[in-house]
């Protein structure tokens, strides 16, 4: 098992995958992130064919080949009341299932069809236990009534975590829970037996092995393998008959690591059906916390053994960190140069490419911060050259601040300009916060108001007000948010009032707050200039007050966009100002009345522009550098992105800027002719653009006249002609001239 693809594009975790194709050696799969992101990937070359960002949150997807159909379709379900059905191409979503009896979030599904009926069943369970049954018959859409369920009962089973039917019969289902898993009879959901989770742990999810044996995989990464009782199995004769005491599942063998180590988190596991050499395989797969993946062959443990349970260790154990180990010359480093073999490794744990400077900044565990030419590095590393045999090269810059790991780096120049070249923002473990002249190396200042390590810089938004435009936001583990003057050099707001983790940071420009939500689902709600906690919500108004943030920004960025400034994008200056005065928030109607001066003159700016005004042009990035992690405690790598296209506009750019008009045309990049109609057509004075554009403006005009006239001309003169009767040839043949000096 190699490596083969590593696939970039997601903002947040990913919680579901799903294949996209109907045939196997089609290398396509569909993502899903706790974002709302969906993306599906080619496995060959590892682009992204297809993304989009959707309300709806997945939490489980199936891939499922319906009747009347020729690809796949994606059943999706998660945080949301229905049962989305999609493209797994263009992620479009066809048509949805929804509920008639008591609705709620489905927390499980799975779709089959049964043998003896040509339709699909979709058989899911809600949080609340009720389980539903839809039939498709394969001609649903989007403009077909809604589609609600034919069949639901209640049932006591809350929360379940999957549900699987048994494709030997049909005739049981496999429902999990995270303390126990329940064998029901398909026909009326009646509970034929129980397991319960092992002490300690709690299941994850499971499938059937056979009409008597099911695979239940548990958090702490181990699979148990059961053999059902009787009266869970449908072709024995007491099948749904009385359970007897003695008679219940019988665990017979484990597939675990010899090691047991622990877990930091629960890992992500799949029982997968495969085919190696025409035989059918059956396994199990796991992917935990330390990257390491495992698989185990479910079919040398599924065979009973009498009176012994017997365990099982995984036949492929790799891990990311392996594959690199293996190859051979080993990967490099993107700081390389600094490593001796005589001394320990200092691991990198934070970076940031500076695309302006072609600078590529990097945080290390021991609280330095190196900043090195970013080209030169990669050269140094990836070509060979005569530059390998130089001793200090390229040259480098050390600031040495930091009593310990560095967590975050931001340059906030780089996000807007209204912040100073020269700054760079740092924050560590030490609960620190330093700003650092970029090009000096000078530590400036350093902020000391959190009582816990930084773990997350931001740049607030561009309108609020002109104090808080100059701040930027810090982090840190003790639960508080800071707003940091640059230019003053002092902290102007510290929330530090929240129990939870914070998680998300919204803002509200317009009324000069900060909208800070924690894990347990609380928002708090500061006020940026002052600093006072405005109030605390809870619940649904706390959902409806971050999504109406969202919409807000939604609405800024959508209006910068359109009208080309920033201040299109917000609502009317005087709704905010009314606003303002009724909440008594001379702040709000400060910027209102701000925002609305600033629009007047950029209209004033806007109209004095020419018709030959041109937006400038920005120039793609030849080279990004991004860092990434697979785990929070590996170093920190890199991946470098080239964009060929902008590499090759930047090299032709600089030949051509270094060669004179004569070396161009002797190239034969140029003419002659083409020197003479440039100089003709460059302007002689600052005017000369609004003229011709005048020019050209009454010369439209007069010509758009004309044609009136002639066209007026021609219809009374056809009307006359028509009602004498007469010379019908010389009015064709003059029509027709005034239409070729119309045309003309």
């Amino acid at each position: 098992m190699t490596p083969r693809c590593l696939l970039v594009g997601h903002t947040a975790p990913v919680t579901c995958l799903s294949r996209a194709s109907i045939i196997q050696d089609n290398n396509f799969i569909v993502s899903s992130s706790e974002a709302g992101e969906m993306c599906t990937w080619d496995l060959v070359d590892g682009k992204c064919r297809e993304s989009v960002k959707l309300s709806q949150v997945h939490t489980n997807i199936q891939a499922y080949h319906m009747c009347n159909s020729e690809d796949l379709r994606l059943f999706c379900n998660g945080y949301y009341a229905e049962i989305l059905i999609m493209d797994p191409f263009s992620l479009e979503i066809l048509f949805s299932l929804s509920s008639k009896m008591n609705p709620d979030w489905i927390s499980a599904l799975h779709v089959l069809r049964p043998s003896s009926r040509k339709d699909d069943v979709v058989l899911a369970i809600s949080i609340t236990g009720t389980v539903k049954v839809w039939s498709l018959l394969g001609h649903e859409n989007k403009q077909s009534e809604p589609i609600y369920e034919n069949e639901s009962k209640q049932i006591r089973c809350l929360n379940a975590l999957s549900l699987n039917c048994c494709a030997y019969n049909q005739r049981t289902v496999l429902i999990v829970c995270a303390k126990y898993c329940q064998i029901y009879d398909a026909g009326d959901f009646s509970v034929l037996c129980s397991i319960q989770a092992p002490q300690g742990e709690r299941w994850m999810s499971g499938d059937f092995l056979a009409p008597d044996r099911v695979l239940v995989w548990s958090t702490e990464g181990k699979g148990y393998l059961y053999k059902l009782p009787a009266n869970s199995v449908p072709d024995h004769k007491g099948f749904h008959g009385p359970s007897v005491d003695h008679d219940s599942p019988v665990l017979f063998s484990i597939l675990a690591h010899p090691d047991n180590k622990l877990l930091s988190c629960p890992p992500s596991m799949r029982f997968i059906l495969t085919s190696v050499g025409g035989k059918q395989r059956r396994l199990l797969l796991r992917g935990d916390s330390a990257g390491v993946v495992s698989l185990w062959n479910v079919d040398d443990a599924a065979v009973p053994q009498p009176r012994n349970v017997s365990s099982h260790a995984p036949i492929v154990l790799t891990s990311l960190e392996m594959a690199w180990e293996e190859m051979n010359p080993s990967p490099v480093g993107i700081l390389d140069q600094f490593s001796h073999p005589e001394e320990p490794e200092i691991k990198l744990t934070a970076s940031i490419y500076l695309l302006a400077a072609n600078r590529l900044v990097v945080g290390r565990e021991d609280g330095s911060i190196v900043i090195v030419n970013a080209t030169h590095t990669v050269q140094l590393q990836l070509l060979h050259g005569n530059h390998q045999q130089l001793d200090d090269w390229p040259p480098h810059q050390l600031l040495l601040g930091h009593n310990g790991r560095v967590n975050c780096l931001l340059y906030p120049h780089h996000v807007h300009h209204r912040y100073d070249k020269s700054h760079l923002v740092s924050g560590g473990i030490d609960f620190g916060v330093c700003l650092w002249d970029l090009f000096s190396g000078a530590l400036l200042h350093r902020f000391c108001v959190h009582a816990g390590e930084i773990t997350q810089l931001i740049v607030p938004p561009q309108n609020c007000s002109p104090r808080i435009q100059k701040c930027i936001c810090s982090v840190a583990s003790d639960h508080s948010v800071t707003l940091l003057s640059l230019s003053e050099r002092k902290c102007v707001t510290l929330a530090s009032r929240h129990l939870f983790p914070v998680v998300t940071i919204k803002w509200r420009p317009a009324d000069d707050f900060m909208v800070v939500g924690c894990s347990d689902g609380t928002v708090y709600v500061w006020q940026m200039e002052t600093g006072h906690l405005d109030r605390v919500l809870h619940g649904m108004i706390a959902e409806e007050v971050l999504s109406a943030c969202d919409e807000t920004l939604a609405d800024e960025l959508g209006g910068a966009m359109t009208s080309g400034t920033d201040l299109q994008g917000l609502a009317n200056p005087a709704v905010h100002f009314f606003r303002g005065l009724r909440h008594r928030n001379l702040t709000a109607m400060r910027a209102a009345t701000q925002r609305g001066l600033a629009a007047l003159q950029a209209t004033d700016r806007s109209g004095n522009a020419g018709p030959l005004a041109e937006p400038a042009r920005a120039r793609r990035a030849p080279l990004t550098i991004q860092g990434f992690r697979s785990n929070p405690a590996d170093p920190e790598s890199h991946i470098l992105f080239f964009d060929i296209e902008g590499l090759i506009v930047e090299l032709l750019s600089e030949e051509y800027s270094a060669m004179s008009p004569a070396s161009l045309e002797a190239a034969g990049l140029i003419t002659s002719e083409y020197m003479k109609v440039a100089a003709l057509t460059q302007s002689a004075s600052p005017d000369a653009a609004k003229r011709i554009s005048g020019l050209l403006a009454k010369m439209k005009e007069g010509a758009e006249t004309m044609q009136t006239k002639l066209q007026a001309k021609a219809e009374q003169l056809k009307a006359h002609m028509d009602q004498k009767g007469k010379c019908r040839y010389k009015v064709r043949h003059y029509l027709s001239l005034l239409i070729h000096i119309i045309v003309y």
